[in-house]
């Protein structure tokens, strides 16, 4: 299923005893494209503080409703590692990270479980490729990203720049990341096309710039977003 970010973000996670908060943010992989964490906002239950939840652990959602249930009691998330979401998120954080929810590392073999699998194991997006095993080793590039940072960035063609990243499209099944919606109004006002993941062809996080390979023309021409009930 298709869903918006715009639509992701604000949906009530529905604990086993209580609500543990809402979505405020999607981490994903800047070179898979596919989102690796959901930043909850706890709200006032734990106040001034966010966590991160492994997708996996999301079941029974109605998305339409924007709610999505979690196997989860407020002290499992209280119990839950100490994670900066302002911060690049290391590997050693996000083995401590799965290890206390009881999920299979995204990077490992698919289908691979930890303790005791309490959950089922959320599937590669197809034809992406697991992530090393080996913990990051300090200096290498992070590729986790905030969604919610990269809304406004640039959109940069072959020969010009052309709108801006308005919102993402993601297939929740395996929660990768399909389309951008971007908002060409500075051209054509008013407008939003859609720019598939296959066309992006580099990220510049100093510059705040998507590049895709596609000229102004080809992007200006590219298919109207026009939001259905699967992508509201």
């Amino acid at each position: 299923m298709l869903i918006s970010t715009d639509r992701l973000l604000g949906v009530e996670l529905k604990g086993s005893d209580e609500s543990v908060g809402s979505i405020h943010d999607l981490m994903f992989d800047d070179e898979t494209w596919v989102v690796r964490h959901i930043v909850v906002d706890t709200g006032h239950w734990l106040p001034g503080r966010q966590t991160l939840l492994p997708p996996a652990v999301l079941v029974d959602t109605d998305w339409r409703a924007g709610i999505a249930n979690v196997p989860l009691t407020r002290q499992q998330v209280k119990d839950g590692p100490s994670v900066e979401t302002e911060r690049p998120v290391s590997r050693q954080k996000e083995m401590e990270l799965y290890q206390h929810y009881d999920v299979p590392y995204y990077w490992g073999p698919a289908g691979a479980s930890l303790v005791g699998g309490a959950y089922m194991p959320m599937p590669l997006a197809a034809g992406l490729l697991p992530m090393s095993e080996q913990p990051t080793q300090e200096g290498e590039r992070i590729h986790l990203r905030s969604v919610n940072e990269v809304k406004g960035y640039y959109i940069r063609g072959t020969d010009d720049y052309v709108g801006h990243v308005e919102e993402m499209i993601i297939e929740v099944s395996n929660w990768s990341v399909q389309q951008l919606v971007v908002d060409t109004r500075n051209w054509l006002p008013g407008k939003k096309v859609l720019i598939n993941r296959d066309q992006i062809t580099a990220i510049s996080w100093e510059e705040a710039t998507v590049t895709v390979s596609m000229s102004r023309d080809q992007i200006t021409n590219a298919p109207a977003y026009a939001p259905s009930i699967s992508t509201a």
